[in-house]
């Protein structure tokens, strides 16, 4: 028998919590240094970001979780292809988190150690430690439910994200004020705001906007906790993709005014630009306090990406996809068991970093690995919602993409056209003369193709006993 708790938490969350949890899946400054590097680029790169990309995924996913607001993609695609590809495609959002946060948990460690030895920052050593020990405490702090979760992805993307980039902002507009040396390239040149698809570089760079902003669709997974889920979940997802693209924008501009083109540290950008900014106006005291609250903020995203894609994968576990130990939850409703086996994957990585030579080539495979499996779970689950408006057009859907089944087919097919080429952009050898394009391509196409194939054997393997729930 499972292990079920005695009575299901009541507790609802609120609208404004389901922003600061959507908003904390993506909304990051870690992205800034990046997109200011790019210089006026940035407002292409960002323009592109959000018409091809980020709309798509916040009226595809909206429609989608007003139409069935249970389990996020999982329900959304098993509804279109069936359970086989539901599960391969909830499997898909939930492994590529597993390597994704790591690079999260980098970027936090950076910023940490940007401040009192920045030397420790390419120690894998170091870096091991500060993985373990971000992610051990995040998942026993998850262990505790929603309402605990809720709050701290809220303390956390206010304090860590809004608090510092609206600081960032304003500093930057009282440098520009006071006349000081703007070092972003205002030319007004198609070869200074255009990027080119003819130039390796500006391919990558796409890609990595891109994947600054993936992540918006996991919180569908928290619709049925919120009052009025068909009003509610829109709501959120449209505030938190409005609020991420101003922000994320503004405070990339905001480094590019203070730091020059070139000496801009893509990792510890952010922590730089306030330094200069503090150092300037005599308040150096303030550089370890801007760089903790930073990397609180991407400790916070840890913990949110810990317990979004997770309820997906139990909710296809209690369909039978895994065995009865991982689908058991306690007092509180959560899946501590699939919780603990999440944070032993993490741990090996963890363990992997802890002997390897070059940090940077680590997290170059972990991080092309998730780019690679999301940007598949995407174009699965763009199909799905254009497939779903004829076979099961009179489910009713409170929010619909507009223009009927043209607008979907306009909107999905974008969306799904950029995640196509998200996915050849990945398949691209980058790293410079850290890796070779072969050993890249071995490592890459070995380590996705068995990520790909591991729920096709679950499948394979699963017992009727398996299936206790109706999901």
């Amino acid at each position: 028998m499972l292990s079920m708790p005695k009575n299901l938490p009541e507790h609802k969350m609120s609208v404004f919590t389901l922003v600061m949890i959507t908003s904390a899946l993506f909304l990051t400054l870690r992205n800034m240094p990046m997109m200011a590097e790019t210089g006026l680029k940035m407002i292409a790169f960002n323009a592109i970001t959000v018409f091809a990309f980020l709309i798509p995924i916040a009226l595809v996913s909206a429609e989608l979780s007003t139409g069935w607001p249970h389990n996020g993609v999982y329900h959304w695609v098993r509804e279109a292809f069936g359970i086989k590809v539901g599960w391969l495609a909830v499997w898909l959002q939930w492994i590529q988190s597993i390597f994704g946060i790591s690079s999260i948990m980098a970027y936090a460690a950076a910023t940490f150690f940007f401040i009192f030895n920045p030397k420790l920052a390419s120690d894998g050593r170091y870096i091991a430690l500060v993985i373990l020990l971000i992610y051990w405490g995040a998942t026993f702090a998850n262990l505790h439910g929603t309402k605990l979760s809720g709050i701290i992805s809220s303390v956390c993307v206010i304090s860590g994200v809004f608090i510092p980039t609206i600081v960032l902002i304003i500093l930057s507009v009282i440098y520009l004020a006071g006349g000081n040396k703007i070092y972003l390239d205002t030319a007004l040149t198609s070869q200074n705001l255009l990027p080119s698809i003819h130039h390796l570089g500006d391919l990558t760079l796409f890609l990595s906007f891109i994947f600054g902003f993936v992540g918006i669709e996991v919180s569908a997974s928290h619709a049925r906790e919120v009052e009025n889920p068909h009003k509610s979940y829109p709501i959120a997802i449209f505030t938190a993709a409005i609020i991420g693209f101003v922000l994320t924008l503004l405070g990339g501009m905001a480094v590019a005014f203070v730091l020059p083109k070139g000496s801009i540290n893509l990792v510890s950008g952010a922590v730089q630009a306030f330094a200069a900014l503090f150092k300037l106006y005599g308040v150096d005291w303030l550089i370890p306090v801007a760089g903790l609250l930073i990397a609180f903020g991407a400790a916070g995203q840890v913990s949110t990406w810990i317990v979004g894609p997770i309820k997906g994968i139990h909710a296809a576990g209690r369909a039978g996809n895994l065995p009865p130990v991982l689908q058991e939850v306690n007092n509180s409703g959560v899946p501590r068991n699939l919780l603990m086996l999440q944070a032993g994957m993490m741990s090996v990585i963890a363990i992997i970093l802890f002997f390897v030579s070059n940090v940077n080539t680590a997290f170059l495979i972990l991080t092309t690995i998730a780019v690679f499996l999301y940007a598949l779970m995407y174009i699965i689950m763009f199909i799905a919602g254009i497939r779903l408006r004829y076979t099961h057009p009179d489910t009713e859907r409170p929010y619909k993409v507009p223009g009927g089944n043209l607008g979907m087919w306009i909107i999905g097919g974008i969306g799904l056209v950029t995640s196509a080429c998200c996915l050849l952009i990945g398949l691209i050898p980058a790293g410079g003369k850290m890796l070779s394009a072969s050993r890249y391509e071995i490592m890459l196409f070995a380590c996705s193709g068995t990520l790909i194939a591991l729920p096709f054997i679950i499948y394979r393997l699963r017992k009727p006993g398996w299936s206790n729930h109706s999901v």
